[in-house]
Order: C-alpha cells, then sequence, then structure tokens
C-alpha cells in the first residue's frame, strides 16, 4: 500500500474543485488525513507483528480465539467475524496449525465440521506478546484524552459504516462538458 505523505493543501483542493464539481474540499480533506493515518497504523502494525514472527491475519485469527480461550470456534465463524471467506481462514489455519498455535478437532455432533482452538502453544504467545502489543496501543492513543478516544470510536463506527459509498456501484460523473471522445483522449 502506498501512502500520500505530502496531502494536497486547502488551496489546491478548492483548485481541483473547480474542475471537479463533485469534490468537496472539507469531504476529501478529511478523507484524505483518515487514510493516511489509517495506512501508515497498518505499516507500523506490520513491523510490529513482523517482530514477533507473525502478521495481522494471523494475530486476528488469534485475538479472536483468545477471546474466550476454552471456546472452539468453527472456521466459518472464524472467517464471519473476520470478515474474509472461508478459503482465506483455511490458509491462515493451516499455517497456524503448522506453528503449533492452534489445533482443529472434529466436532462430535457432526464429523464434517471442524472445531478450532487455542493450543497451548498459541496462548504462551498471546501471553508474551500482548502485554507488548497493548502497550503499544496505549501510546499510540495516549495524545488523546477519553472524550477523544470515545468521539474516534463514534468518528470511525460513522465512516465504517459509509465505505458502501466506496465500494458501491460507479456513479456516472457530474460532468460540465460532454466526455472526450475515445479518439481524442
Amino acid at each position: 500500500m502506498i501512502i500520500l505523505r505530502d496531502l494536497p493543501n486547502d488551496q489546491d483542493l478548492r483548485a481541483l474543485a473547480g474542475r471537479y464539481p463533485d469534490l468537496d474540499p472539507e469531504a476529501t480533506a478529511a478523507f484524505l488525513a483518515f487514510m493516511r493515518a489509517a495506512c501508515e497504523i497498518f505499516h507500523a502494525s506490520d513491523e510490529h507483528f513482523a517482530r514477533y514472527g507473525t502478521s495481522c491475519g494471523r494475530f486476528t485469527v488469534l485475538a479472536l480465539l483468545n477471546r474466550q480461550p476454552d471456546l472452539a470456534l468453527t472456521p466459518s465463524q472464524i472467517a464471519g467475524s473476520c470478515g474474509v471467506t472461508r478459503a482465506t481462514i483455511t490458509g491462515l489455519l493451516d499455517g497456524l496449525e503448522a506453528d503449533g498455535l492452534i489445533k482443529r478437532t472434529r466436532n462430535d455432533g457432526d464429523r464434517r465440521s471442524l472445531q478450532v482452538s487455542l493450543t497451548t502453544g498459541g496462548r504462551r504467545f498471546l501471553d508474551d506478546m500482548l502485554p507488548d502489543h497493548f502497550r503499544r496501543m496505549a501510546k499510540l492513543m495516549g495524545e488523546l484524552d477519553d472524550e477523544e478516544r470515545q468521539a474516534l470510536r463514534r468518528i470511525s463506527a460513522k465512516i465504517a459504516a459509509g465505505v458502501t459509498h466506496i465500494t458501491g456501484p460507479a456513479t456516472k460523473p457530474n460532468r460540465r462538458s460532454p466526455a472526450p471522445s475515445p479518439r481524442n483522449r
């Protein structure tokens, strides 16, 4: 993922809005700032997880299983909770199992169904990693007071609810002049 570190200033955005009437300068500035922060957090998280020989995806699965470590989940439940396909989860589970961090067992009630749980090694891995992980999260959010943290949670939820505006079908641009023909491009 490429991060745009040199964000356009207000003057640049106003000039672009003159060319693209659908551009809302304040909305665009807020979006770009949010995206830059999110990308930087993702890059830093990748570096942090690499220190522990893991990845964000693997950590997410382990953290999910660690919520209630005595409970097993099905691969479908894990995929649903992580918002990815069953095929994606299968690959992650294969690696976690090979590393001895999780185990897959057949469900007694349905022999076709698998149950996934943390191993002792998986719990030990998380017990070693999580104190450092939680300290780093606290430091990252340390510049925000409790009110700002709560506001960030509310704002992030609103942004997440609007993601379909980006992923939804393309809309016809609001053009002031006809689009150039393919020959004139």
